[in-house]
C-alpha cells in the first residue's frame, strides 16, 4: 500500500533534456511524432546516505523535435534525482540520471517510474526498482563506563564492545579528552578488526586527582561515521602504605657474632606516621635490633642480628622483616640467615663409660652408656654424637642419644634397650663425634645382649615349672654328634650357645626317687627363635569345650589338642575337653596307627578356633577333610645304647607367639630304628614349629 501511495508523488528531475526541432513549435501538426524512454540499468541498491546512477535514453519518432520534461513517481521522502551529461545524436538523446538517498530515508524496496512528457506527443515511461539498505555503522559500549584508578596505577580496565552494522572493515579506537598524565592503550592494538578490545588507562603518579566526566571512547573507520560513548575517570590518591626493601636480603653470621648488618629501606606512600620494625621467626638464641630504634619516623634503619654462640649452624630461610603502623596494613620482606660455626678452639676425644663393652639383658630396663667428650685447649664446640654399625642391628635393639645433641657439655648419654625378641649375641658399633673444623673422633663399643640367667644365643626357662619338673642336671650338644656339655642355670633359666645347624638339650628330673632324662632336639633356628619355655602357669579362665571326630580310619586312635590341653576320644563321635584356657588356638587332631605306628597316619588342623565356654568347635575333626587334613610327614630315627632303660618319644606342634603346645602322639620304641611322623609343610604357617 505504501508503494501505491508513493507512486502518486511526482519528483521533478533537476535539469531537462531537449532537442531543437525544424519549426518553432517543434511539431508537425499532420504528423505529431512519438517518444520512447529506456533506462539502463533498471534497478539498483544503495545504503542510506548513498546514491545510484542510471542512463536514460530518449528516442524520437516521426516529426517530433520538441522539448521533453522528466518526472519520477514512487520516490520516498529523501530521494532526489539530477540529470547531467545530456547528449543528442540525431533522434536519440542520452543523459545520466543520479538518484541520491538521504540518510533519513527508510530502508525498503521502492518501484520508481520515470515519466517523459512533451507537447503534442504521448507520454513515455520507464520503470526503475530502487532498494534502500541500512547504512554501514558501528556502535560502542563499555563494560565499565566509569573507572577509578589510583595515581601510578593502570587498573581496573574496561572492555570496549563494537557492534557492527553492514560493516566489516577496520576500526580505530581512541579516547577523547584524556587528562594530562593519562595514556590509553587498546588490546588488541589499532586498527581493530574484531568486536571487542580491552582499554587500559595508565595514570602517572603526578596526574591530578579528581573526577573527569568528559572522556569519550571514539571509533572511526573508512565508510562509517565516527561514534563515541562516554567514559568517566576518577583519579584517586593511593591509600596510605609502606613497603620494605633490604640492602642485603641474605646474611651469613658466625655463631657468637653480630655482623654483617642490613639496611631496611622504608618506602612510604601517603603515610608520614611512625613505623615499628621487627623480625619474624627468629631462631632461639638470635636477637634483632634496629638503629634508629623503634618507632621509626624516617625512611631507613640498620638491622643488626646478634647470633648466640650456642645457635645451631644452619640456613634459616623463614625469617621476615615486618613493618606495622597505625592506619597501614602490616607488610614484610623475606630475610635469610645463615649461621656458621665459629672457628673451633682446641680439640676433643671420645671415651665411654663403661668402656669397650656394655651388657644389655633381653626385656630388661634400658642401659645408659656415658659418652665422655674429653675437651682440650679450651674447646667449647657443639659436638654431634651418632653411631653406626658394620651390619644392620636386629629389630628391637634400640640405641638413642639423649638431648641435647649436638652438645656443648662434657658428656652425652647413649641409651641402649634390647627387647625380648633380640637374639642373644654381640653387636659391635662405632660412636662418632663431629664438629665443624675439627677431625671426626670415634670410639668402638660392643653391645652384648644377654638373656636372663646368663649369656648365649639360646634361652631355656623352667621358671613356671613345679619343683618335680625342674632339672637337677642340664646339658646341651652343639651339633648332631659329639659330647654333652653341662650348663648351670640361674633362677631356673639356662643360657647356652648353639652354633651348628642342629643341636640337642637333655635334662634330668627326680620324683620320689625315680629319675627321668628328657632329650629334645631342635634346629638352630628353632633354638634361637625365642625363649624355650618348659612350663607355663595354670591359666585362670578355664572352659569346657565340645567337639566331634569324623572319618577316623579303622585301627587308628585319635588325639585332639587345643590350647595346650589334650583329649583322647574312643573313636568317631563326640568328645569333650575340660580346663581349657580361654583364647584363640588351632584345633589339632592326629590319628595314630595302633598296629603299625607311622603308617597311613594323618594330621588335622583348623586355625582360629575360639568357642564359648560349654560351646562347640566350629569345625569337626574330620580326617578326610580336603582342606584341613593331610597325610603326616614320615622320617626314620635310630636309638642306641638304651641298655636297661626305657625311652619315650613324643611329637608336638608349637604354634603362635606363645608357642602353644599341641601334642600329636608319644611312643616308647624298644631301640634301633623306628618311624617318626610330623605335621606336613602344607598344613604349617609362619610361627609353627613341628
Amino acid at each position: 500500500m505504501i508503494h501505491k501511495h508513493l507512486r502518486r508523488l511526482g519528483l521533478a528531475l533537476v535539469g531537462a533534456a531537449a532537442v531543437a526541432g525544424c519549426s518553432s513549435s517543434g511539431t508537425d501538426n499532420n504528423n505529431p511524432g512519438t517518444i520512447a524512454l529506456a533506462l539502463s540499468p533498471t534497478s539498483g541498491s544503495a545504503a542510506q546516505g548513498g546514491s545510484l546512477v542510471t542512463t536514460a535514453t530518449l528516442t524520437r519518432g516521426g516529426n517530433f523535435t520538441g522539448a521533453v520534461a522528466f518526472t519520477v513517481a514512487g520516490a520516498p521522502t529523501g530521494v532526489t534525482a539530477a540529470v547531467s551529461n545530456t547528449v543528442t545524436t540525431g533522434t536519440t538523446t542520452t543523459a545520466t540520471v543520479t538518484i541520491s538517498i538521504a540518510g533519513s530515508t527508510l530502508q525498503g524496496n521502492y518501484p520508481l517510474v520515470v515519466h517523459a512528457t512533451g507537447t503534442g506527443v504521448t507520454e513515455a515511461t520507464a520503470d526503475y526498482n530502487l532498494t534502500v539498505t541500512v547504512a554501514a555503522s558501528v556502535s560502542l559500549s563499555l563494560s565499565a563506563p566509569a573507572l577509578t584508578i589510583v595515581q601510578g596505577a593502570s587498573t581496573p580496565t574496561t572492555t570496549v564492545t563494537l557492534t557492527r552494522t553492514n560493516f566489516t572493515g577496520n576500526v580505530t579506537l581512541s579516547v577523547d579528552n584524556l587528562p594530562t598524565g593519562v595514556t590509553a592503550a587498546f588490546a588488541p592494538a589499532n586498527p581493530q578488526s574484531g568486536n571487542s578490545s580491552t582499554l587500559t588507562l595508565s595514570v602517572l603518579g603526578t596526574a591530578t586527582t579528581g573526577t573527569f566526566t568528559n572522556l569519550a571512547v571514539r571509533a572511526s573507520g573508512a565508510g562509517i561515521t565516527d561514534v563515541t560513548t562516554p567514559l568517566s575517570l576518577t583519579i584517586a590518591a593511593p591509600a596510605p602504605s609502606v613497603s620494605l626493601s633490604l640492602s642485603q636480603p641474605a646474611l651469613s653470621i658466625v655463631a657468637g657474632a653480630a655482623t654483617p648488618t642490613t639496611t631496611v629501606t622504608i618506602n612510604r606512600v601517603n603515610f608520614t606516621g611512625d613505623v615499628s620494625l621487627s623480625v619474624l621467626n627468629l631462631p632461639t638464641g638470635v636477637t634483632a635490633s634496629f638503629a634508629p630504634a623503634n618507632p621509626q619516623s624516617g625512611t631507613s634503619s640498620v638491622l643488626t642480628l646478634t647470633v648466640g654462640a650456642g645457635v645451631t649452624p644452619a640456613v634459616y630461610n623463614t625469617l621476615a622483616v615486618q613493618a606495622t603502623g597505625t592506619g597501614i596494613t602490616p607488610v614484610s620482606t623475606p630475610l635469610t640467615l645463615t649461621v656458621t660455626a665459629a672457628a673451633p678452639v682446641g680439640n676433643f676425644t671420645l671415651t665411654t663409660t663403661p668402656t669397650t663393652t656394655v651388657n644389655v639383658t633381653q626385656g630388661a630396663a634400658a642401659v645408659p652408656v656415658t659418652v665422655n667428650v674429653n675437651r682440650t685447649g679450651g674447646n667449647v664446640s657443639n659436638i654431634t654424637l651418632s653411631q653406626t654399625s658394620a651390619t644392620a642391628l636386629p629389630a628391637g635393639l634400640t640405641l638413642a642419644f639423649s638431648a641435647p645433641n649436638p652438645t656443648i657439655a662434657i658428656s652425652g648419654t647413649l641409651t641402649v634397650t634390647a627387647a625380648n625378641s633380640v637374639p642373644v649375641g654381640s653387636y659391635p658399633i662405632v660412636i662418632h663425634g663431629n664438629t665443624n673444623g675439627l677431625a671426626e673422633q670415634v670410639i668402638a663399643l660392643t653391645i652384648n645382649v644377654v638373656a636372663p640367667g646368663g649369656s648365649g644365643n639360646v634361652n631355656a626357662s623352667f621358671v613356671g615349672c613345679d619343683p618335680s619338673d625342674k632339672p637337677v642336671w642340664f646339658a646341651v650338644m652343639d651339633g648332631t654328634a659329639g659330647t654333652w656339655t653341662q650348663v648351670l642355670g640361674s633362677a631356673d633359666v639356662y643360657n647356652f650357645n648353639i652354633t651348628q645347624p642342629k643341636g640337642s638339650l637333655a635334662y634330668v628330673t627326680s620324683l620320689s626317687g625315680q629319675t627321668s632324662i628328657i632329650v629334645q632336639s631342635f634346629t638352630q633356628a628353632e633354638f634361637t627363635a625365642h625363649t624355650i619355655t618348659f612350663c607355663t602357669p595354670d591359666p585362670t579362665n578355664l572352659e569346657t569345650l565340645n567337639g566331634v571326630v569324623a572319618n577316623l580310619a579303622v585301627g587308628f586312635t585319635p588325639r585332639i589338642s587345643f590350647g595346650g590341653r589334650v583329649a583322647v576320644p574312643a573313636g568317631n563321635g563326640p568328645f569333650q575337653m575340660t580346663n581349657v584356657p580361654d583364647g584363640t588356638y588351632p584345633l589339632v587332631g592326629y590319628e595314630r596307627n595302633v598296629l603299625t605306628p607311622g603308617t597311613g597316619e594323618r594330621v588335622f588342623i583348623a586355625r582360629g578356633e575360639n568357642p564359648a565356654n560349654n560351646g562347640n568347635f566350629a569345625n569337626q575333626v574330620n580326617f578326610t577333610d580336603a582342606t584341613n587334613s593331610r597325610p603326616a610327614d614320615v622320617a626314620a630315627a635310630t636309638i642306641t645304647g638304651l641298655g636297661g632303660e626305657t625311652a619315650t618319644f613324643g611329637m608336638s606342634l608349637l604354634s603362635g607367639s606363645a608357642c602353644t603346645v599341641s601334642s600329636l602322639y608319644s611312643s616308647a620304641p624298644a631301640g634301633g630304628t623306628f618311624t617318626l611322623t610330623g605335621v606336613p609343610a602344607s598344613l604349617r604357617v609362619a610361627g609353627d614349629e613341628p
